[in-house]
């Protein structure tokens, strides 16, 4: 996933948020396209024609009896059987049943997610969570036109661009990663489409840096002042966000963006979960994020730093000097909204210290003798979760290895730790997450598990009903409408 390619005033023809997950490894080659299986009701247009007799002048007529009115259907009896069917509970739909109805009716009728549409489904608890009436329109109509396709990028494993509305899968990924690893970038690639669209639209939030040196809210801009405008920032909102709610909704653990991800867990550990969920998917996501570091007194100069090296801090920083590093700023939002304490908080120095990245480290700080010493785990506890791994896999042949070292991660709202697993020798295909019941103040490691069949059941071939009554994939007239 790449940075936003965003140009000033009237240069600006467009603004493009790419986004491309960490090279893993080549992608599935897929057939022709299989039948889709969802049962659309095809509504005629115009009237129907009446073989009744002509009614001559002065002859009787019989009044015609009273209908009986048809019982009205039941939403949550409909929505919850479709739920099954392609794989939800009932608690999924969160009471949203007409919505469920018309989310499947858009899904089923692109014809551009073919043989992905299980995925879709899986994502609409976050939907009914976080689409608000009044985004409802522009999501959909994401949704209608959103494209998975297989295609080479320069070894990238997944990209979604957000002016074609497109995700890119490399070829052969599938076939050599396993279904699990093949499955985690496309959940990452899918909640970068559900993250920047069920808030409306995203390029409102943008912050862009002014001329004259200050930062505004690209939404907030008229057409003179955009021609003001230097450049764009982004931050850990966007990749970060994408690999922690991936792992929190699908996966268990994150295998990519570590550092962004743990940022967020830092978030989440000082604000809570329901505020930074929220932020995430809203629209708005990186302009409420300077909006904290502005109330925590943050300057305009020191926001730019700070996203300026949370853009870099993959491709490498080259001034440390110029950049400020991430567990700072964790450290004094903590003192601002927390108290100043931080040193005596296990969990939060857990955090801390699962941020240790080379190119963070040769960035100076008032804080970096504390941060600079601090480790998530010890290594024999790392070897206590190697040793449960490989016992719980069975075959002592098989050696286990972990990608990334373990880390925090909230977990239905508590805070665990995991860790991302595969066999290092052989074909890196039997991908699993280690999740541990950690106490963060004494160190114990509790309860152990495992979770490694989070990709879908493919949904190829079954017959999906069209609740709606009226399908929300039709034009006026009332046939189908077709979008591939």
């Amino acid at each position: 996933m790449g940075e936003s390619n965003l140009m000033a005033g009237s240069r600006l023809k467009y603004l493009s948020i790419k986004f491309e997950c960490a090279a893993l490894a080549a992608s599935l080659i897929f057939g022709a396209v299989a039948f889709c299986g969802c049962n659309h009701v095809r509504h005629t247009g115009g009237t129907h024609a009446l073989a009744d007799e002509e009614v001559k002048p002065g002859s009787p007529t019989e009044a015609s009896p009273t209908p009986t009115p048809s019982p009205t259907p039941d939403p949550k009896k409909k929505a919850v059987e479709l739920a099954e069917i392609v794989g939800l509970k009932e608690e999924d739909l969160k009471g949203q049943y007409e919505l469920f109805g018309r989310y499947s009716a858009v899904v089923c009728g692109n014809e551009k997610i073919n043989g992905y549409r299980e995925y879709l489904y899986k994502f609409f608890p976050i939907v009914a969570q976080y689409l608000k009436p009044e985004n409802e329109e522009y999501f959909f109509g994401k949704l209608k036109t959103l494209e998975i396709i297989e295609n080479h990028n320069d070894g990238v494993d997944g990209q979604y661009d957000r002016v074609t509305n497109r995700i890119d899968l490399e070829p052969d990924m599938k076939t050599k990663t396993g279904e699990d690893l093949y499955s985690s970038v496309l959940y990452h690639e899918l909640m970068h489409f559900v993250d920047i669209n069920v808030g409306g639209d995203a390029l409102s939030g943008v912050i862009s840096v002014m001329k004259d040196g200050t930062l505004r809210k690209y939404g907030d801009l008229n057409y003179a002042e955009r021609n003001q405008v230097e450049t764009y920032l982004t931050t850990y909102f966007t990749e970060g966000g994408a690999e922690n709610y991936t792992s929190e909704y699908f996966t268990s653990s994150p295998n990519s963006y570590l550092v962004r991800v743990r940022f967020m867990v830092g978030l989440k550990y000082i604000f809570g979960n329901e505020k930074i969920d929220n932020m995430f998917f809203s629209n708005d996501s990186d302009w409420q994020f300077v909006e904290i570091l502005k109330d925590c007194e943050f300057t305009n100069e020191e926001i730019i730093k700070v996203c300026e090296t949370m853009r870099n801090t993959d491709s490498g920083i080259k001034d440390p000097k110029t950049a400020i590093d991430p567990r700072e700023v964790l450290i004094r939002l903590y003192i601002k909204y927390k108290g100043a304490e931080y040193e005596k908080d296990k969990a939060f120095c857990f955090i801390l210290g699962s941020m240790n990245e080379d190119s963070l480290n040769k960035i100076p700080s008032d804080y970096k003798k504390f941060y600079s010493k601090l480790k998530c785990l010890a290594q024999e506890e790392i070897l206590q979760i190697w040793g449960y791994v490989t016992n719980e896999v069975g075959d002592a042949s098989k050696k286990m290895g972990f990608a990334g070292m373990p880390g925090p991660m909230y977990i239905n709202g508590e805070l665990k730790v995991v860790v991302s697993a595969a066999p290092i020798d052989g074909e890196y295909k039997d991908y699993k997450a280690v999740i541990v019941d950690y106490d963060f103040e004494t160190g114990y490691m509790g309860e152990f598990s495992i979770v490694d069949e989070w990709a879908p059941k493919s949904l190829e071939g079954v017959n999906i009903p069209d609740i709606t009554g009226t399908s929300d994939t039709t034009d006026t007239d009332g046939t189908t409408e077709t979008t591939g």
